[in-house]
């Protein structure tokens, strides 16, 4: 197995024709404006020394790419671009690779378990992530968790026990620092590997990445909280990309409490108690448009601009890193 596994590396790490150079991103590269990153997470969860259930999933920044299919042993592509610009070999031997690799790796746990004092029931979690940043190579992370607390981490080519973790940490990467293929195996996927596939799935997954939709947003009556005062519920979807803000303003002054967002991918509704009229203002990055309010009806209209524009300093309750909405 070992042998299969070095074999499968090799060809890995060393395809025939490389289709893409993570250090070379165009002005206009979605990687040249902000850092992406992708990142594979794992979750093994251990009931006892013989059973054992693994979850992973890859991730584009917040964007769900990928996802292992534990009883198949294969790669689930979640987007029509998820294959990036790897060859259906190079694709055909990484599976191969994460299947010897996802067989072996809760047997290894289980049988250590006792002598890195792990307690069934258990958990851990590994991330394993690239972040590119245009004309820069990439960084590259490798992170693991026991119980839901930083455990270790893979450091130049070592095995570092994390920060507090203690002792056990310390006897697990003193064994994991012995196996030298398995760190030379790592580092590469790091550092060459992981960059190479995000490159790669930046530039297949450009249109959409890029695509800009308008917040769509609407006000509707809700019930009266009492005599001479009237709920409002503001309405707002249709956005992309998914991070968004929304709020209620009066004149330019935010109403305490009525913020809510972030990354959502669901309508988002917020509602306010009024009793004067209101100005509902809309901004996505650097779109903005003040538009007054007849208590039931809001149609803001946000022109397009390319991807991704960041907001100005002069424009209202701007954020840096997403779209807001101000109702």
């Amino acid at each position: 197995m070992l042998l299969l596994l070095l074999l499968l590396f090799k060809e890995l790490l060393c395809p025939r024709a490389s289709t893409v150079a993570p250090q070379v991103l165009g002005p206009h590269h979605p990687g040249a404006k902000e850092p992406y990153s992708f990142h594979m997470l794992q979750i093994s969860s251990f009931a006892n020394h013989s059973w054992a259930h693994i979850q992973a999933s890859g991730w584009l920044g917040e964007l769900q790419t990928h996802r292992w299919n534990s009883v198949l042993g294969t790669i689930r592509f979640l987007r029509p671009w998820s294959q990036g610009s790897f060859s259906k070999e190079e694709l055909k031997n990484l599976q191969m690779l994460l299947q010897l690799y996802f067989h072996g790796f809760p047997r290894k746990v289980q049988a250590f378990a006792s002598q890195f004092q792990f307690e069934y029931p258990f958990e851990l979690q590994i991330s394993f992530s690239c972040r590119m940043y245009a004309g820069k190579a990439s960084e590259s992370f490798l992170n693991g968790a026991y119980q839901g607390s930083d455990f270790l981490s893979f450091q130049g080519n070592y095995w570092k026990p994390s920060p507090g973790a203690g002792s056990q940490a310390q006897n697990v990467c003193k064994v994991l620092n012995h196996y030298r293929v398995i760190k030379e195996i790592v580092q590469h996927l790091l550092s060459d590997t992981c960059p190479r596939f995000l490159a790669g799935l930046l530039e297949a997954g450009k249109s959409e990445l890029e695509r800009q939709v308008k917040p769509e947003a609407w006000v509707s009556k809700g019930p009266s909280p009492g005599p001479g005062r009237l709920l409002l519920v503001c309405h707002v979807t249709g956005f992309h990309p998914k991070p968004v803000w929304v709020m209620w303003t009066q004149g330019e002054q935010e109403q305490p409490g009525t913020q809510q967002g972030g990354y959502s991918i669901l309508p988002i509704l917020i509602c306010f108690t009024v009793t004067l009229t209101l100005v509902i203002l809309v901004v996505a990055d650097s779109w903005f448009k003040k538009q007054s309010s007849n208590w039931n009806i809001c149609s803001p209209h946000v022109p397009a601009l390319p991807f991704p524009q960041k907001p100005t300093p002069k424009t209202l309750g701007v954020r840096n890193h997403g779209s807001k909405t101000d109702s």
